[in-house]
């Protein structure tokens, strides 16, 4: 068992390393950068009223700014809409809009946002992010063409949240390394495209019956139209936004997370998600065996080889956004991971999280 998954590790690192090679030698594509003129950012919101704040400061302090800015209230029962009212009569930022009776959800209201976006690119960001004050600034040196998922940091104090935040970077590393051949992932939070490209009322019909998933099914329909997908770890296209704080929030939404990746799967989805498995399960079934059975050799090469390319993943990643600290969290989520990793997989069957109070 032991030597199986060394052999597996090694294959790992081999396909790791050709993929990085692979990232350095593929040639860029030559697009003119893209002009703030033609951008416009939607912001979708509901019961936003603890974190708007930061990010309207965020907003506020921009030494640039986008053609448009557009709030999009869904159905929001706390003051989120006062302080978004009184932050666009004061500095004059931003235009708010309601989703109507009858229509709710994340989806709903980035389709209504974008129904009112008249520039032929669009930025979506969630509510609850702050970012430096040159964030659209830095958006000018993006090629204008295709779909940009630009880089989410979480971060936290405790233990739990230092965690799960390098739980959610690491993930984004091996998404990074993956995407000279194929990103499998993107995040809603800090997404921009350009949507003459595709159809985006035409494709979220096939997924408006799905909860979430907006930001992944707009990958798969770039993806199934060979469209130019970039995903990027510089830091000053950058934003954070707060850990889950607790296992129950953790568990809510890593659930809702996985839960809209069981749609729409090709073979390679598959592959990649036999791979992800093996890697993590594969690792604490050997330490587990190793400890049974008194192997403290195997326990400790496996324990080290792991880490070492688990690190490598991580650095090429971490390094762009100066986030290189986390390494020191990776021998806890090597350990650790596995289990949480296996909650979320057995709960998405039949648990059903709740959302802004919703399900």
């Amino acid at each position: 068992m032991h030597e199986l998954y060394l052999l597996f590790l090694l294959l790992s690192l081999l396909l790791f390393s050709g993929l990085k090679l692979l990232s350095a030698f593929r040639k860029k594509q030559h697009c003119p950068d893209l002009n703030l003129t033609d951008l416009s950012a939607v912001i979708p919101f509901r019961n936003e009223a603890l974190t708007l704040t930061k990010f309207l400061a965020s907003l506020k302090i921009q030494s640039v700014l986008p053609a448009k800015i557009i709030f999009v209230n869904d159905h929001s029962e706390d003051d989120s809409v006062q302080i978004i009212e009184q932050f666009i009569n004061k500095y004059g930022l931003g235009t708010l809009i309601h989703l109507p009776q009858g229509e709710a959800g994340k989806k709903a209201a980035l389709n209504l946002g974008i129904t009112n976006v008249e520039t032929p690119f669009v930025l979506t960001l969630d509510a609850d992010i702050i970012f430096n004050e040159d964030y659209f600034d830095s958006l000018s040196s993006l090629p204008a063409v295709g779909l940009h998922s630009l880089p989410v940091t979480m971060q936290g104090k405790g233990f739990l949240q230092k965690l799960f935040s390098t739980e959610y970077s690491f993930f984004n590393a091996f998404n990074f390394l993956l995407s000279s051949i194929r990103p499998i992932s993107v995040s809603g939070a800090n997404l921009l495209f350009d949507r003459n490209a595709i159809n985006y009322q035409k494709q979220l019909k096939k997924h408006k019956h799905l909860a979430s998933g907006d930001d992944y099914f707009l990958l798969k329909e770039f993806r199934r139209k060979h469209l130019p997908v970039y995903i990027s770890n510089e830091t000053k296209l950058c934003v954070t936004s707060s850990a889950p704080d607790s296992i129950a929030s953790y568990l809510d939404q890593r659930v809702r997370w996985l839960s809209k990746s069981n749609h729409q799967l090709t073979g390679v989805d598959v592959l990649i998600g036999v791979f992800i498995t093996v890697y993590f399960l594969g690792g604490l079934i050997v330490l587990a065996y190793s400890v049974l059975t008194c192997s403290w050799i195997a326990l400790l090469s496996t324990f080290i080889i792991r880490f070492m390319i688990d690190a490598v993943v991580y650095f090429n990643y971490a390094q762009g956004l100066g986030k290189t600290k986390g390494v020191f969290m990776l021998p806890f989520f090597q350990l650790i991971y596995p289990l949480l990793f296996l909650t979320v997989a057995t709960l998405s069957l039949f648990y059903k999280p709740r959302w802004k109070g919703r399900s």
